[in-house]
């Protein structure tokens, strides 16, 4: 079997695993900081202090039409304390992608430290059998995601996202929990 790889963010491949998955999608977040080049206006809106205006829609779109067809979508983001800007960045549009259905969740580790069984690589998994690791360089820059095959490969992705998930807490919670500490100070 020939190893797929896909190496655009923007290529019909790409999107086409978000809209053929039939039961599933779970993501781990991993990457503390990501550089991409289609985000970087909307960032350097965020860190003055002004609405960064990231279109959604298509994601929002995309989740209401999983979960109302009974389909789930599941992410667990590691976030290191304290968050980095692009972790906050992120964390800024969770609410919104939650409202449409999909189900983000948080695992909380503190500094120089990592959650307990989880990789520190980013990956999707579709409908339980699908494995796409993600690659990055060291800057954070998307290099290329690749089709998994191998059975135990598998089994263990399977075995991370269940320990994602189990560590983890609803987005929600962690941003209420960040808030209260924020005017606790």
């Amino acid at each position: 079997m020939s190893r797929r790889i896909i190496t655009s963010l923007a290529s019909a491949e790409w999107a086409g695993l978000f809209t053929g998955f039939t039961r599933s999608a779970f993501r781990l977040e991993a990457l503390q900081h990501a550089a991409d080049p289609d985000e970087e206006e909307a960032f350097v809106r965020f860190l003055a202090g002004q609405d960064p205006g990231v279109d959604l829609s298509w994601w929002i779109e995309l989740a209401k039409g999983h979960t109302a067809a009974g389909r789930r979508m599941c992410r667990v983001r590691v976030v290191i304390e304290p968050p980095s800007d692009y972790t906050r960045f992120e964390l800024a549009h969770f609410p919104a992608m939650a409202e449409a259905g999909d189900d983000i969740r948080i695992i909380v580790a503190g500094p120089g430290t990592w959650p307990a069984g989880m990789p520190r690589h980013d990956f999707w998994l579709f409908d339980d059998r699908d494995v796409w690791v993600l690659n990055y360089d060291d800057a954070g820059m998307f290099l290329s995601a690749e089709l998994q095959t191998d059975r135990r490969v598998i089994t263990d992705h399977l075995c991370w996202r269940d320990a994602a998930l189990r560590q983890s807490i609803p987005v929600r919670e962690y941003l209420a929990m960040s808030a209260r500490r924020v005017s606790a100070n």
